[in-house]
């Protein structure tokens, strides 16, 4: 399928055609890549969008009044073409509907942009919502952007570290399968650093809920600040790699999350879905900025 480029004197930025991807961020001055180049080796992917839904589902399955659907992982739209909207060669548009592969799966008409847009060395990705219909729009969304870590050379992945803007004390919400099991454990104590340990992802992602902070940074040896993360306004942060070699890190902010595994109640009242009024729209942006 297609890939789109947009490009500026810091950053060269590919999109791929197939669920809007993001593909590589390219440091101009440095020639450096940061963003996962998806080896399946440890994980195919780059940088997924995730709707209508984040995370799993109890039985891949979820309930519209006495209906049953069936729905994998993190939903479609990661695996479908976006249509392309507008192109600048700064910024650019891409867009999915609902259509035949779709509706069978969910029932709803909607409108999903991925907007691209450089800005000196940072990069902003903004997703719209838009209800076409009458009827109330159900959905989460979510992103999952990977980045490469280790990054500097001769160094190895528990080199680093993330940083939080603000101090934190925060629990993590433990999974089990791929879904939260209702219990949650301290991650955090009143502390800015989380080091990148080797087994931190043990136990699958640290998914966190309503962080004080807006923004982290990937740390590098010798304290050295390698870029900056944005995630105002998204309730979840998500953190996550495949394996304890995997060189990889995602940042993955998120409005939803993942099932309780005994959830049995409605779509509508699954934790994390939003629910959108007819003919309106729903904006979240987050961004990455490289740091020279």
């Amino acid at each position: 399928m297609r890939k789109y480029t947009i490009e500026n004197d810091e950053l060269k930025v590919s999109i791929k055609e197939s669920g809007a991807e993001l593909a590589s961020i390219f440091h101009l001055p440095t020639q450096r890549e940061y963003l996962w180049q998806g080896d399946p080796a440890y994980w195919k992917r780059h940088s997924s969008i995730l709707f209508p839904i984040v995370g799993k589902l109890v039985n891949d399955q979820y309930r519209i009044d006495d209906q049953e659907f069936q729905m994998s992982q993190h939903g479609f739209a990661r695996d479908l073409p976006f249509a392309l909207k507008q192109e600048e060669p700064d910024s650019i548009k891409l867009v999915l509907t609902e259509n035949a592969e779709t509706m069978p799966r969910y029932p709803f008409s909607f409108i999903l942009a991925a907007i691209y847009t450089l800005e000196k060395s940072r990069l902003y990705i903004t997703y719209e919502v838009t209800n076409p219909g009458e009827e109330t729009l159900f959905f989460s969304l979510g992103a999952h952007p990977a980045f490469n870590v280790p990054i500097l050379p001769g160094t190895k992945r528990s080199d680093y570290a993330l940083r939080f803007e603000t101090p934190e004390t925060a629990d993590r919400l433990l999974l089990d399968a791929g879904l939260r099991t209702g219990q949650s454990e301290v991650m955090l104590e009143d502390a800015t650093t989380l080091k990148i340990k080797d087994d931190l992802f043990d136990q699958d992602a640290l998914i966190f809920h309503s962080l004080r902070s807006e923004q982290l940074s990937l740390i590098g040896p010798d304290d050295r600040e390698i870029w900056r993360f944005g995630f105002s306004g998204f309730p979840y942060l998500g953190i996550w790699s495949k394996s304890s070699e995997a060189p990889f890190v995602c940042i993955e902010p998120w409005h939803g999350v993942a099932d309780e595994k005994d959830f049995q109640g409605p779509f509508h009242q699954k934790e994390g879905v939003m629910a959108l009024p007819g003919k309106a729209e729903f904006t979240c942006t987050h961004w990455v900025e490289i740091v020279p």
